[in-house]
């Protein structure tokens, strides 16, 4: 038996640490207080400040720090590399040598501030790319916003325009310019989803062309554009990994996504206390790129069942809000809302995402639920679903966000009650239910489908979304609803759930095959494949036990878990 392990008290423990009589750390934020979402408050130390000579306060820390290492507490590497160990040198030392030395070699270091030397020509000539006039790059930037900014958001918009107005008619162009990919980007995902707008005129411009040809740009020059650690990279790396991830390259946007996480922690953008002074509206752009790669990486761990990249405990990033003309506006801006909402919601099942072994899982899960429950009763009426009309034919954004804020409820409680519901054993490969105590995750992974199967009564907003940067998630939660049912009528035939879930299975493969009609959409092409087999294994089972050529063990073990005596007793309990 292991015995509990002994913290020493250290001299430099917070407030916190001290009472509880926790091992704490010298780093503030202590590791303790962050897990915890809980104010670190440091000591008093003014006495041992007293007692202890000036030049000696260093080698105070340092034999302090000694001294824990050879205790038991956790030893994590601090968030700092020799390049700002040798930048702090410098500086402590009045010296400015360190503003001279190139470090870009060096990991975390970067090139020395100076003038970017303009290129011959203008930036059109730089991109190689036959471009149409500004006033259709004018129309694409509009559908870029139309289309991708509602859902993921990565600019603060008036900024980017008016950034984006002086760059278009700038005379030259300078050969590291960061700026202009992500405005070919931008340009690139507009013209993609002009091409599913009914109303875009393909005679005049080609717009798939227009849209294939830059995003194959961007992609040869990747590894040059995310050598360098700024705002944009980052941003590049969201919409270019979200888009490929959601039209028919996941591998790769799980990669570039990675690469996003990791640019933006060497920046600091996960800190906000580390951002230098900037103005409001550069703080809100920071924020926003943040969010939507913190939610970017919750969302492909999701997609993939693997770990998120980004602990929540380690981030200190403000909520964002609406700057217009640098102030802060006291009145909701109703699109910025739905991401407000959209971030709580993530940040809830940040905890669960992220892997860590919780030693009472049935506890983990409850108390995540009942955020997720608290979070959907305090939801704004302008993003209830209910609230709008099923047979509208205008479609606004705020629906259209109303409608996939429900989906990513919905969907979030199908993982977060997944595992409970149905454990997978690894010897036998298969999935079996799980126990009595779990039988409410059941339930609720039920509610969650059978809510999303509900979709198809919105199909003027369903149809308008598909049109968008949403689409995938759309699909894929279409998608991982259909499975679950499936599963419920494979683990519980014969029942009146199943009945139900029947009923489910068959409006979101309606919703699927409708979808798959278009060229467009390869993720419910496929998921209606793998939809319509599993629909024939379910009715295959259900016949061979109608005429008893098959005893099922599963529906046996499934009974056996839950206590019931006999089948009826199973069907009576659901009646």
């Amino acid at each position: 038996m292991i015995t509990p392990r002994k913290r020493r008290k250290v001299s430099v423990a917070c407030q916190r640490c001290r009472e509880r009589k926790l091992g704490c750390d010298a780093d503030r934020p202590c590791q303790l207080c962050a897990r915890a979402g809980v104010e670190c408050v440091p000591r008093n130390v003014g006495r041992i400040d007293a007692l202890t000579p000036a030049g000696r306060v260093s080698d105070y820390h340092r034999n302090d720090q000694a001294s824990q290492l050879g205790s038991d507490d956790t030893v994590i590497v601090p968030e700092s590399n020799i390049i700002n160990l040798s930048t702090m040198m410098f500086v402590e030392t009045g010296s400015n040598q360190y503003l001279k030395h190139d470090t870009s070699a060096l990991p975390g270091g970067a090139k020395p501030m100076g003038p970017n030397h303009p290129i011959s020509g203008s930036w059109r000539d730089l991109v190689r790319v036959e471009l149409p006039s500004d006033d259709v790059l004018d129309v694409i930037v509009k559908r870029f916003f139309l289309s991708v900014d509602w859902f993921m958001m990565v600019f603060h918009e008036e900024s980017f325009k008016r950034r984006y107005e002086e760059f278009l008619h700038q005379q030259s162009t300078y050969h590291d310019s960061d700026f202009l990919w992500i405005c070919m980007l931008v340009i690139a995902l507009g013209a993609h989803y002009l091409t599913l707008s009914p109303s875009s005129n393909q005679n005049t411009v080609n717009y798939r062309k227009l849209s294939k040809d830059l995003l194959a740009k961007i992609e040869i020059r990747f590894l040059q554009i995310i050598s360098s650690s700024t705002l944009e990279t980052v941003q590049i790396c969201i919409l270019l990994g979200s888009f490929l991830l959601f039209n028919g390259r996941p591998n790769a946007g799980l990669g570039i996504s990675g690469s996003g996480v990791k640019i933006a922690q060497v920046m600091g953008l996960h800190r906000e206390r580390l951002w230098k002074e900037l103005s409001p509206a550069k703080r809100e752009e920071r924020r926003r790129t943040w969010w939507a790669l913190e939610v970017f990486d919750k969302y492909a761990a999701i997609a993939f069942g693997r770990p998120c990249i980004i602990d929540d405990s380690d981030c200190d990033v403000g909520m964002v809000s609406d700057i217009q003309s640098g102030q802060q506006i006291s009145g909701k801006n109703s699109l910025l809302v739905y991401h407000q909402w959209k971030f709580q919601l993530y940040r809830i099942m940040g905890l669960f995402l992220g892997r860590r072994r919780q030693q009472k899982q049935v506890e983990t899960v409850y108390t995540i639920h009942q955020q997720l429950l608290q979070w959907r009763k305090d939801l704004p009426e302008c993003l209830q679903l209910q609230s709008y009309d099923q047979n509208s034919e205008q479609i606004s954004i705020l629906q259209m966000q109303a409608l996939n804020l429900q989906l990513t409820y919905d969907n979030l409680q199908i993982i977060l009650h997944r595992t409970a519901a149905f454990q997978y054993n690894d010897k036998e490969c298969k999935f079996t239910s799980s126990s009595t105590g779990n039988s409410p995750s059941l339930q609720q992974l039920f509610d969650s489908a059978m809510d999303i199967s509900e979709l198809y009564k919105y199909s003027s907003t369903l149809h308008a979304s598909r049109r968008t940067h949403a689409d995938m998630h759309i699909g894929i939660t279409l998608f991982t609803a259909g499975v679950v049912l499936c599963a419920i009528c494979l683990s519980h035939p014969m029942t009146t759930m199943v009945s139900r879930a029947k009923t489910g299975v068959m409006h979101i493969i309606r919703m699927c095959r409708n979808a798959s009609s278009s060229n467009q959409h390869l993720v419910s092409t496929q998921s209606l494949s793998i939809l319509d087999s599993l629909v024939t294994v379910v009715l295959r089972l259900e016949t061979d036990m109608i005429t008893g050529r098959t005893n099922y063990p599963t529906l046996w073990l499934w009974a056996d878990n839950l206590n019931y005596d006999s089948f009826n007793e199973i069907h009576d309990q659901e009646s």
